[in-house]
C-alpha cells in the first residue's frame, strides 16, 4: 500500500514530506508508545504509529528503518521532530484519530 492512501485514511496533517512521499511503499504498520517495543519490531516498509510526541519517537523510527511516522490524538509535533524527520528522510504526519482509531483506518486500507 502506499504511503499516500494512508494518509488519505487518516486524513492526515502532513508535517514533513520529502520528495517522492506519495509513492513510499508500506508493508508494515507498528503501533507503540513504547520506544523500546519499536526498537525490537522487525519489518520492512514500516509505518510507526504512536501517540509519543517527541523525539524519541522518531529516532526509534530511524534506527528501525521506518518510512513514516504518524501522531496520533493530535498531539503537538515539536520541531525538533521535524528536524530530526528532515535529517532521516522520514515522513512525519499527525492525525486527530486515536491511535486504535488509525490503525483500524489502515488496515482497511491494506486490504482493500
Amino acid at each position: 500500500m502506499n504511503l499516500n492512501c494512508i494518509a488519505q485514511a487518516l486524513e492526515a496533517e502532513m508535517v514533513h514530506v520529502p520528495n517522492g512521499w506519495e509513492t513510499i511503499r508500506i508493508g508494515a504498520v507498528f503501533a507503540s508508545d513504547l520506544m523500546s517495543d519499536v526498537l525490537m519490531s522487525d519489518g520492512e516498509e514500516l509505518l510507526l504509529v504512536t501517540s509519543l510526541s517527541t523525539e524519541q519517537a522518531i529516532r526509534s523510527a530511524g534506527i528501525v528503518g521506518a518510512h513514516a511516522v504518524v501522531i496520533a490524538n493530535r498531539k503537538t509535533v515539536t520541531a525538533g521532530m521535524i528536524q530530526l524527520a528532515e535529517d532521516q528522510g522520514i515522513v512525519l504526519m499527525r492525525t486527530r484519530f486515536p491511535k486504535y482509531e488509525s490503525c483500524l483506518r489502515i488496515g482497511r486500507v491494506m486490504e482493500s
